[in-house]
C-alpha cells in the first residue's frame, strides 16, 4: 500500500536559516558519514552555509526527496562483551552524513514528536526528555507494591525481543506513521527515508560493498529511536489491572494475583502482538520473577507455569538486581564490590600526587555515581544491615582521602529523593502520573509542605516506595 500523498503543495512551516544556523553551529566532533564531509566545516562555517542548507532542507521535504547520500550508513560494528566471539556479540552502529542528521532532528522535534500523544507512549521511559532508567524502575517498584497491597503475589514478566531495532518491519512502520496526525509533506519525507536504503559495513578502515536495507531502523540516528516507540506505542496490556512499562527495547508486565486476565493470556497476546508486527521475542531471555509479601496469606505455592519460561528468584531490571522477597543483599554486594575494585584507580592516582578535589572529582564519577544509580527506587527498602555496610564504605574511602567530606546512605538518597520528586511535580514528567489528588485545602488541618493527600498504605512495602516515602516525610 502507498502511502503517499500526491499532492504538491508545501503544507508545513519551512525550516528557517536561523535554525539551521544554530544547529550547525552545535554540531560536535563526530565522524562524517557517505559524503566524508567533516563536522568542523559546518561548526566553522555555520553562518555561510545556513541559507543554502535550510534551502535544501525545504525542497527535499517539500518534494519528498531525499538525497541518495542521506539514505547510505556506514555500520561500525562495536562489541558488546570484552571478547565477542560470534557476530551476534556485535553492536552495529550507523553513521549517517551529518546534514542526514539534522534534518532528522528537526523532523523530529517540529513534527513527529509534537504528533505523538502522550497516552501512546505512558509507559515507555526511553527516548523522552523525561524519561530515564531511574523514572522506569520507580515505576515499577510504585506498581508492584501498591498490587502487593491487596494482593499476595504480583508476577512479572520480563520480555526480550531478538534484535529489537535491527528486525523493525518498514512497512509496519510507515502503517503507523500514517495513521499520526502528520502533514502531506512530512509524511511522504518519512516514507522516502525508509525506501532505497542502503548501508556498508566499515572494520579496520577496510568498507565493504553496498547492500540494501529492507529492515531494522538505523542506530544512531536521531530519528530511529521515537520511530522505535512508535512502533510498540501499541502494545499493551488486555486487562487495566495489569500494567506494562518498558525502556527501549525492554518490555515487562506485571499481573498481580487478583485480575481479569492472568499472565499466560497476557503472554499469548503479546506473543501475537509480536508475529503482527513482525518481531522476534527470544524465549531462552525472557524471564518470570514472583513479588511475594512477607507472610502472604493465602498465597498459592505452585503458579502455572509459562512454558519455557524460566522462573527466577532475583533478577538484574535496568542494572539493578531485584529479588522477590524484596532483599537487596545481591545488589548491594554487587555494587560495593565494583566500587571496591574501582578504588584500586583513586589509590594509583593518589600516587601520581592528585589532590584531593581532583581525587574527589573522580570518586563522584566512578564511585558514587555506581551506588546512587536508580537510588530512588531502591533505597527505601534496604535494612539497617545494609546501609552500615554502604556508610562503612564511605568512611574508607574518606580515610583513605579519596573524597573531601564524610558521606552517609541515608543523606546522599535524602538528595536524591528531593531532586526527583521536585522533577516529578511538573506535569510532563513521566511519573507525573504518579502522585495522588490534591488534598482540599480547606480540610488540611496540618500542612505537609506538598498540596497532595497521603495514600492509604497498609503495608511498609508500599509505604516505603518512592512517591509514598516523600509524601510521608517530606523531603
Amino acid at each position: 500500500m502507498d502511502y503517499r500523498s500526491t499532492s504538491t503543495v508545501s503544507d508545513i512551516q519551512p525550516i528557517y536559516a536561523y535554525e539551521v544556523e544554530s544547529l550547525l553551529r552545535k554540531v560536535a566532533k563526530t565522524a562524517p558519514g557517505k559524503d566524508n564531509i567533516p563536522h568542523w566545516v559546518f561548526s566553522t562555517c555555520s553562518y555561510e552555509l545556513a541559507d543554502v542548507v535550510a534551502h535544501i532542507y525545504n525542497s527535499s521535504l517539500r518534494t519528498g526527496i531525499v538525497p541518495l547520500q542521506w539514505l547510505t550508513a556506514v555500520i561500525t560494528p562495536v562489541p558488546k562483551i570484552p571478547n565477542p566471539g560470534t557476530l551476534s556479540d556485535f553492536r552495529p552502529i550507523s553513521v549517517t552524513p551529518i546534514l542526514s542528521r539534522i534534518i532528522e532532528k528537526l523532523v523530529v522535534t517540529r513534527w513527529l514528536r509534537p504528533a505523538i500523544t502522550p497516552e501512546l507512549i505512558a509507559d515507555q521511559f526511553a527516548f523522552r526528555s523525561t524519561g530515564s532508567t531511574t523514572c522506569a524502575l520507580v515505576y515499577f517498584m510504585h506498581h508492584v507494591t501498591r498490587m502487593l497491597e491487596t494482593n499476595a503475589y504480583v508476577r512479572c514478566l520480563l520480555i526480550d525481543f531478538s534484535k529489537a531495532f535491527d528486525v523493525v518491519d518498514h512497512v509496519v512502520l510507515i502503517d503507523k506513521i500514517s495513521k499520526l496526525k502528520l502533514s502531506n509533506c512530512v509524511l511522504n519525507w518519512l516514507i522516502t527515508f525508509f525506501v532505497g536504503r542502503n548501508h556498508t559495513t566499515k572494520t579496520a578502515g577496510i568498507e565493504s560493498s553496498s547492500l540494501p536495507i529492507n529492515l531494522s531502523i538505523v542506530q544512531g540516528s536521531a530519528i530511529g529511536p521515537t520511530l522505535y516507540i512508535i512502533l510498540e506505542s501499541d502494545l499493551k496490556p488486555l486487562s487495566q489491572v495489569n500494567i506494562v512499562f518498558k525502556y527501549a527495547d525492554d518490555t515487562n508486565l506485571l499481573v498481580p494475583e487478583h485480575t481479569d486476565v492472568q499472565l499466560n493470556e497476557e503472554y499469548e497476546a503479546i506473543k501475537l502482538w509480536a508475529v503482527r508486527n513482525r518481531m522476534i521475542i527470544n524465549v531462552s531471555k525472557t524471564k518470570e520473577i514472583v513479588f511475594r509479601r512477607s507472610n502472604p496469606r493465602g498465597c498459592s505455592v505452585d503458579l502455572p507455569v509459562l512454558q519455557a519460561i524460566e522462573k527466577l528468584k532475583e533478577s538484574k531490571l535496568l542494572g539493578v538486581i531485584f529479588s522477590g522477597s524484596f532483599h537487596f543483599d545481591s545488589h548491594v554486594n554487587y555494587i560495593l564490590k565494583i566500587c571496591s575494585q574501582r578504588s584500586y584507580l583513586l589509590r594509583k592516582l593518589r600516587d601520581q600526587g592528585l589532590t584531593l578535589n581532583q581525587l574527589n572529582v573522580v570518586f563522584d564519577a566512578i564511585i558514587l555515581s555506581r551506588i546512587t544509580y536508580g537510588v530512588c527506587a531502591w533505597s527505601g527498602f534496604l535494612s539497617m544491615e545494609l546501609i552500615g555496610r554502604i556508610d562503612a564504605f564511605f568512611k574508607r574511602m574518606f580515610k583513605y582521602g579519596f573524597c573531601n567530606c564524610l558521606i552517609t546512605f541515608r543523606d546522599l538518597s535524602g538528595c536524591y529523593d528531593s531532586a526527583l520528586f521536585k522533577n516529578m511535580l511538573n506535569s510532563h514528567s513521566c511519573i507525573h502520573q504518579l502522585l495522588p489528588p490534591e488534598k482540599n485545602e480547606i480540610m488540611q488541618l496540618r500542612p505537609r509542605g506538598h498540596k497532595f493527600t497521603l495514600p492509604t498504605c497498609s503495608s511498609t512495602l508500599y509505604k516505603a516506595s518512592f512517591v509514598n516515602r516523600c509524601l510521608f516525610n517530606f523531603l
